[in-house]
């Protein structure tokens, strides 16, 4: 790309300077011709006013040594012919010059002087002038000057020269301008190259992404080597991050699934030990014992974690849900849990039949973790309330179904609402317990497995205090229109409230 972008600068370049210096030359040249001319015309008048006197009178006068002087101080030839019997008079040259003649019969004829347009360093060594002596209605003779053009065509060579060299160093300085920009305009690109390089090196499995490794679509076609060195290491950078991406996914659920074996086998002895563990030892038992139960739950989630933050492979993806449907469904699924726990759950009636563009098991498993938290955490007297709109939220883009889910429990720290949604982050109650070993509870990965699952379908979980208390979680996902669902002679449900 820098040779092209050099070569398109130079032509510029070179067609700017061009059309600078060949007019300035073509002028020069012109005004250096019009100077001569005028000067050689007026020599010509003062001539033929000297020879209409010779004619006249029959008397020379200072005709003679005039010509001769001028001969001697600028070397062009003069000559005079006379129609009237006079003899006529050369200086430098010959009457019998085939140029002179027809240079006097054009003047005899009171045609114009000379025939010069334009001098150029290439012209003729010398110009022939004549003029009519007498005037328009008698002319008395001719008088004719052989001008050399040696000086008017020196001095057009010399400031010719002059342009060339200004002509030189313009183009010169453009080039060395062209450098400069094509280095700043294409520097960006070879550092961006260079840092994806770096990085694409300082990645695991670098040397394996990049051996056989399908190109990426365009990524063969022609186009400027810069661009085509930045294409070729963001392909290779981003099958490299790909293929580390998955394999720290990899790895996850590869841990968590070898890890059971060996909690199933510690749970199995616990199990075992516990007819054998003395009073004293009781309390440390049963804390062994819930550890290894959290642990269980950590690897639970962590492979949860792992299948929802896979990306989607490229082609259709599953039916949208009907989030209503599936929040009835979730809700009447979660009732027994919540009579236990003392909560209630509500599901609002949604303004049509709204379709977000999420699936129906992704969905399930958010409400699910979603419910699950409110049940256990939020406090007895609870009231869980489940809202569908569109783009009623006021961060919500256009074309978006926002799914609520509001509970009125105990909520969080104002300050744990941006974090929770971290893995392993697990957020303080307001009010907490006053026992001294009391702690959150959880895992920290429910809220990040909700924010996975519903990024990889292009939606965005926020999180906000309830007006008076709790916590609000908001789900907002692309939507695929409002359709009515109809069923054989079934209306739609209305909204259902599960009491405890």
């Amino acid at each position: 790309m820098r040779t092209r972008l050099l070569l398109v600068l130079a032509i510029l370049g070179a067609i700017v300077v061009a059309g600078f210096a060949i007019p300035l030359a073509a002028s020069f040249a012109d005004l250096r011709t019009r100077e001569f001319v005028l000067s050689r015309d007026a020599d010509l008048q003062r001539f033929a006013d000297l020879a209409d006197g010779y004619v006249r009178n029959a008397g020379p006068g200072l005709l003679r040594e005039e010509i001769a002087a001028y001969n001697d101080l600028y070397g062009d030839a003069v000559a005079f012919v006379s129609t009237r019997g006079a003899p006529s008079h050369a200086v430098g040259t010959s009457l019998g010059d085939p140029e002179v003649s027809a240079a006097v019969g054009r003047a005899l004829r009171n045609e114009r002087s000379s025939g010069l347009e334009l001098l150029t360093p290439w012209s003729p060594r010398t110009v022939v002038f004549a003029k009519p002596i007498g005037t328009g209605a008698q002319v008395n003779g001719a008088v004719v000057i052989v001008a050399s053009t040696e000086r008017p065509r020196n001095d057009i060579v010399r400031v010719w020269i002059l342009i060339s060299l200004g002509s030189l160093t313009a183009v010169t300085g453009f080039g060395i301008l062209a450098v400069a920009v094509s280095r700043w305009i294409l520097r960006p690109l070879e550092n961006v190259s260079h840092r994806m390089q770096e990085l694409t090196d300082s990645l695991p499995f670098a040397t394996a992404s990049s051996d056989g490794a399908p190109a990426l679509p365009g990524s063969n076609q022609g186009g400027p080597p810069e661009f085509r060195q930045l294409s070729k290491a963001f392909e290779k950078m981003a099958t490299t991050v790909n293929t580390s991406t998955e394999a720290q996914s990899r790895l996850v659920a590869d841990t968590a699934h070898q890890l059971r074996n060996p909690l199933t086998a510690l749970q199995l002895r616990l199990d075992l030990l516990g007819p054998q563990v003395q009073s004293e030892g009781t309390k440390s038992y049963r804390r062994a014992l819930g550890e290894t139960l959290r642990l269980e739950e950590i690897l639970d989630d962590l492979l949860t974690l792992s299948v929802a933050e896979t990306p989607r492979a490229p082609g259709p993806s599953s039916e949208p849900a009907l989030p209503y449907l599936v929040a009835l469904e979730r809700a009447e699924f979660w009732r027994e849990t919540a009579n236990a726990s003392g909560t209630t759950i509500q599901v609002l009636d949604a303004p049509g039949e709204l379709v977000a563009g999420i699936s129906s098991a992704d969905l399930e498993q958010a409400l699910d973790v979603l419910l699950d938290n409110a049940c256990k955490y939020a406090g007895a007297g609870t009231t869980v309330r489940i809202t569908l709109a569109s783009d009623a939220y006021a961060g919500a883009p256009q074309g978006r179904v926002v799914i609520t889910v509001a509970d009125d429990g105990a909520g969080v720290l104002p300050s744990d609402l941006k974090l929770i949604t971290r893995r392993f982050y697990r957020g303080t109650p307001k009010e907490m317990p006053p026992e001294e070993d009391q702690v959150p509870g959880g895992t920290g990965l429910g809220l990040a497995i909700v924010e996975a699952l519903v990024e990889r379908n292009g939606g965005r979980v926020m999180t906000e205090e309830t007006p008076g208390g709790g916590l609000t979680v908001i789900l907002s996902v692309p939507s695929h229109g409002e359709a009515s669902v109809s069923g054989s002679g079934n209306s739609r449900p209305s909204a259902k409230r599960l009491q405890p």
